[in-house]
C-alpha cells in the first residue's frame, strides 16, 4: 500500500531510487538487501503507472569499484540492467570516504566482520574497466567491453549483452 500510495500521489515524473549493485556478493559486502527487492518494487511500480496510465520512469543508481566489486560483477549488472531495459546515466565510481565500512575495506582489503579478504578495483585501469560496463549501449565501448569479458572468459555475457 506505501509504494502505489508513494508511486499514484507523490512521484512528479521520475522515482530516482538507489539499488547500487545487482551481485548480492556486492551488495552483501554494502550491507544491503538483495537485487530481488528491486524487482519486487519494479514490478510494483509498472503496475501502477499501468493501472493508472501514468507515465512515469524509474532511475536506478549503481556504483562501480565498490569493495568485492569485480568485472564480472559488472558485466551481469549490464547484462541485467539491459534486460529491465534500463540505459545507466545514474552512476558513480566508489570513492572513499571517512569513517564507513567500505572504506575500511577499500584500504585494508579485510571484511573487518569475517575477517576474510576482499578484492578491491583500486588503479585508474580497474575502476574504468568497470566503470565501462555501465554504458555498454554506447558504440565508443563495444569493442572495449568485448575484449574484457574474452579475457575473464565470459562469452555467456558477450552474447547476452550484444545479440
Amino acid at each position: 500500500r506505501y509504494n502505489r500510495e508513494l508511486i499514484e500521489h507523490h512521484v512528479s515524473g521520475r522515482l530516482k531510487v538507489a539499488p547500487e549493485h545487482t551481485s548480492d556478493e556486492v551488495l552483501d559486502c554494502m550491507r544491503k538487501p538483495s537485487f530481488s527487492l528491486f524487482y519486487k518494487f519494479k514490478r510494483i511500480f509498472d503496475d501502477v503507472n499501468q493501472k493508472t496510465g501514468m507515465r512515469q520512469q524509474l532511475i536506478p543508481y549503481f556504483i562501480s569499484s565498490h569493495p568485492a566489486c569485480k568485472e564480472e560483477h559488472m558485466a551481469e549488472l549490464a547484462v541485467i540492467t539491459k534486460n529491465l531495459d534500463f540505459r545507466l546515466e545514474q552512476v558513480q565510481d566508489f570513492t572513499p570516504t571517512p569513517f564507513t565500512l567500505a572504506t575500511e575495506i577499500y584500504y585494508t582489503g579485510i571484511n573487518p566482520y569475517t575477517m576474510e579478504k576482499v578484492y578491491t578495483a583500486k588503479t585508474a585501469e580497474q575502476k574504468n574497466r568497470q566503470r565501462s560496463f555501465f554504458f555498454w549501449y554506447k558504440g565508443e565501448f563495444k569493442a572495449e567491453i568485448k575484449r574484457f569479458l574474452k579475457e575473464i572468459g565470459r562469452m555467456d555475457l558477450l552474447n547476452a549483452l550484444f545479440k
